[in-house]
């Protein structure tokens, strides 16, 4: 695979040393480097064959090594594409991680899995939507698969009295996954794909709050997640006997010693939500109020010298190759050329708005949605200023709503390691909760965000 791989970017890169590209496409030499900057990128991105982590170093590596000694005069400073690793966007998702690592280690996610599971018994459906918006809720601030990862893990005893095809079982094993995929959209920081495009559309200078991005991505992460619960009602419980009877809550295992520290924890959390929730007020940008947790955790030793090596920064890295992508397409004008090949100027906001969306959510049903947000969103970047927004917010949330497929995100590849759901009912639902949600999103989040003013549909 490995030699295969050598032998494609091999490929792509030989034509641009004779400006095939340029006669072909009609592109100046910096769109042409970049072009095969973003072929060879995209290609590991999609295959894998190294660690994503690393074709984010290898994408600021050929800006720098290759791409600004060709460009010549005019050439944008270095710090142009450094600064995109450590951004405020980066800061961002950083808070996130520490906030997530916090709660896992604090045991708060369990607790709540614990009461909706104790408070839901005796009704299927009360379950459903118990489980349903406890996994969305802390997918909102942890990341999607580890969330699946501890809810499947607390569901999993609790079912032990149900056979492999039961009913009950099966929707179980549908609402973790799909509402951790659907909570991850509620907030700026609960899905890669969000901060990829926060960032891109703060590069226009469109600051996006947190909690006007919440005022949109709450009420059709929520909906949605009652949408999923009543299809999987209407599917798997409607005809059937009740069976949560048989179900059995987990034990609790309490820890005296760390109450007080739980309680802290339990504070910061809230105080940095709140904090990114008013930030429109104190003027304290995001990114800022992100170093809060941060600091805070690990001078506290709330958290360890373990826990922050362990948080991800691979994934940090991957966003940083992907930021700088975008900006390197910007600065050429190579995304303004794909705009004219795609013949995309001079649509209205709205049919930008509905392409964008659906272009998104179809590519992420085979491919991984950061991938899809670091491909499309660069393209966003080239259209008219006005019709930006709208463009890039149907990108980056239609790239999280596609989950038809074991392989379409991680958590329905969690869920279906456990057995008991087939591919084609994982296509049936899967499919039907996407084309739901995306619904949900381009009428209700259309709406929300036009009379928040924050797009005019009416152009």
């Amino acid at each position: 695979m490995v030699i295969i791989s050598i032998l494609i970017c091999t490929i792509i890169i030989l034509p641009s040393y004779f400006g095939f590209y340029q006669s072909w496409l009609g592109l100046t030499p910096p769109q042409e480097i970049n072009l095969v900057i973003a072929l060879v990128s995209a290609y590991l991105w999609l295959t894998e064959v190294i660690p994503l982590y690393v074709t984010g170093f290898l994408i600021l590596f050929l800006e720098l090594f290759w791409l600004i000694p060709v460009w010549g005069d005019g050439a944008p400073k270095p710090n142009v594409f450094l600064s995109c690793y450590f951004s405020e966007t980066i800061l961002l998702f950083l808070g996130g991680f520490v906030i997530s690592q916090g709660i896992a280690n604090y045991r708060l996610d369990e607790s709540m899995a614990r009461f909706v599971i104790r408070e839901t018994k005796g009704s299927s459906f009360l379950l459903l939507l118990g489980l349903g918006f406890a996994t969305g809720f802390l997918s909102c601030w942890m990341n999607n698969t580890a969330t699946t990862a501890m809810m499947l893990g607390l569901v999993a005893p609790m079912m032990k009295n149900l056979e492999t095809e039961s009913h009950l079982r099966k929707a179980v094993l549908f609402v973790v996954p799909f509402s951790a995929n659907l909570g991850g959209i509620g907030t700026p920081v609960g899905t890669l794909p969000n901060v990829i495009g926060i960032g891109y559309m703060k590069e226009k200078g469109f600051e996006v709050g947190f909690l006007p991005w919440m005022g949109f991505g709450m009420p059709v992460f929520l909906i949605s997640v009652f949408a999923l619960c009543l299809i999987l009602y209407w599917f798997y419980l409607r005809k059937n006997p009740e069976q949560s009877d048989r179900l059995s809550a987990p034990s609790e295992k309490k820890n005296q010693d760390v109450q007080i520290q739980t309680k802290v924890s339990l504070f910061i959390i809230a105080l940095t939500i709140l904090g990114w929730m008013t930030s429109d007020l104190h003027k304290i940008s995001n990114g800022t109020v992100a170093l809060f947790p941060v600091i805070l955790f690990f001078g506290l030793k709330l958290l360890s010298l373990e826990d922050f090596r362990s948080l991800s920064w691979d994934v940090l890295i991957l966003m940083g190759g992907g930021i700088a992508l975008g900006k390197a397409m910007e600065e050429t004008g190579l995304a303004k050329y794909f705009i004219s090949l795609l013949s995309l100027s001079g649509k209205s906001s709205l049919s930008l708005f509905v392409i964008f969306s659906l272009m998104s959510l179809g590519l992420s049903c085979f491919l991984s949605n950061t991938s899809v947000a670091n491909l499309i969103l660069p393209i966003t970047m080239g259209l008219p200023a006005e019709v930006i927004l709208p463009a890039a917010l149907g990108a980056t949330i239609g790239a999280s709503l596609a989950m038809p497929f074991p392989i379409s995100t991680p958590p329905n590849a969690l869920a279906f390691s456990y057995g008991g759901i087939r591919s084609w009912e994982m296509a049936r639902i899967g499919g039907l909760v996407s084309i739901v949600s995306v619904i949900v999103f381009i009428v209700l989040g259309g709406s929300i965000l036009h009379g928040m003013g924050w797009v005019d549909f009416s152009k």
